[in-house]
């Protein structure tokens, strides 16, 4: 089952980063042009300069994000601005942040490098599509900086939560690394270098499969990072550290563990009507129509309020063409779902309300292909419920999908089936942030057993 190992992570030496949150960044794939400007005035030293550099006009095979990424790298270190830990270490890691409805939670989890396993195995589980396109990019990135500069989002389950119950006491201590990001949540790390408590947590999870929550496209490259490498490698033994990925593993089961949904809108679309769209929708789902005031937050949140209990029993779905009205679609009769799916996809992927919306709703109705959706032809994500009604209102959009969050135990079940759900499914909050600590792909250099 899953493998897990404690590594010298490479990390930012806070005796020359007086500001933390200065050099620290989001994943690269949620970093706008205008936040990416941002991250670059704030220090010389963000990591957003090896995660997502900026692209120049100049840019050739042999000077290009790819090749200053790995530059700033090793000066980087040549000028001890990063520095790699002397003993193989795991690090404790907690999120706190605020939920609304929840106050202050905090989830708890840790990081070490996990071994790359192909998906055919079973022991680690993709519940997400993937795009080439990111693949590609991630991959050039990896090979000319030899390193995992972000962790994959591991989840397991642990009912008993034994992990949480053996670092309690090593948290009491100050954190060795502490930073509040731009979205208020705060970030701690501790490094463990105790062999026993490291050995005990390994061998927590190496009876247990891994779900990815988050990372898929980055899980992916590593496999072809690996696979590259192998090949260029004499005397493989399987511990090389291009064996293994930077992870961060949380519990399934953690109280602090929330899945927000991401919003659909749809643009672009030929001699679109409301009216008869409406009444397509009403042969597979009861259509409601709610008053809303796009303009007035109390209103968009009784919208949210009615939509989340819609969808407590039966998948449900919330539509929003401007106006002041808010269709909520609530699926008549799940067996209606097996006419746009292949007999061997599990009930959990085929009554998943993404699922509905993507292969019923944008293919079906709306005509927008499966590859239309991945290359977002028609199509844009949002992860605010708010932003979509001005959107629409606006014109930006012609109308708006509001989801519910796809619950844990979907996520659970389609991965169990070794099915993959429609991209941005899940949103798992908050983010892990990059720049706590970096896995150095060192040539030559082995895993601990």
């Amino acid at each position: 089952m899953a493998k897990i190992a404690p590594f010298r992570a490479v990390r930012y030496n806070l005796e020359k980063i007086q500001d933390p949150v200065s050099v620290t960044a989001p994943p690269y794939d949620v970093i706008s042009p205008a936040l990416q400007d941002d991250l670059y005035r704030r220090s010389p030293f963000n990591l957003v300069r090896l995660i997502l550099g900026k692209i120049e006009p100049d840019d050739d095979a042999a000077n290009n994000r790819y090749t200053r990424a790995a530059g700033f790298f090793r000066q980087w270190q040549d000028d001890g601005i990063l520095v790699r830990d002397r003993e193989p270490s795991i690090y404790l890691y907690d999120e706190e942040y605020q939920a609304e409805g929840m106050g202050t939670v905090v989830r708890k989890g840790f990081i070490a490098l996990a071994r790359l396993e192909d998906f055919a195995t079973g022991m680690v589980k993709p519940h997400e599509k993937t795009l080439s396109g990111p693949k590609a990019d991630r991959l050039q990135l990896t090979k000319a900086c030899e390193a995992n500069f972000s962790p994959i989002f591991g989840l397991y389950s642990d009912p008993c939560c034994v992990q949480e119950a053996l670092t309690w006491e090593l948290k009491k201590r100050t954190p060795d690394f502490e930073v509040t990001d731009d979205d208020g949540v705060v970030h701690r790390l501790w490094q463990v270098t105790d062999r026993t408590v490291i050995g005990r947590i390994c061998g927590l999870l190496e009876n247990k499969p891994l779900f990815i929550a988050d990372g898929h496209h980055r899980y992916e490259t590593a496999l072809n990072y690996r696979d590259f490498r192998r090949v260029q490698s004499e005397g493989f033994s399987g511990k090389e550290l291009f064996n293994y990925v930077l992870m961060y593993f949380a519990n399934m089961e953690d109280q602090g563990m929330l899945i927000f949904p991401t919003h659909r809108v749809v643009h672009g679309l030929e001699a679109f009507r409301l009216e008869p769209f409406l009444t397509e929708l009403g042969v597979y789902f009861e259509v409601e129509a709610h008053t809303v005031d796009p303009d007035d937050a109390d209103s968009r949140r009784q919208a949210r309020d009615i939509l989340r209990n819609k969808g407590e029993n039966k998948p449900a779905i919330g539509l929003f063409a401007g106006g002041r009205t808010l269709y909520v679609l609530t699926l008549k009769d799940a067996a209606s779902m097996d006419a746009f799916f292949d007999e061997k996809t599990s009930k959990a992927l085929r009554t998943l309300d993404v699922s509905i919306l993507h292969r019923l709703v944008l293919e079906k109705m709306l005509h927008i292909t499966s590859e239309a959706q991945e290359q977002q032809t028609h199509l844009g994500y949002v992860k605010n419920f708010d932003e979509p009604f001005s959107m629409v209102q606006s014109g930006q959009c012609q109308m708006a999908f509001l989801m519910n969050s796809t619950r844990m135990v979907q996520v659970r079940d389609v991965a169990n089936a070794g099915e993959k759900m429609p991209q941005k499914s899940t949103y798992f909050y908050p983010k892990l942030l990059s720049g706590l600590v970096i896995n150095p792909i060192v040539c030559g250099e082995t895993v601990e057993d």
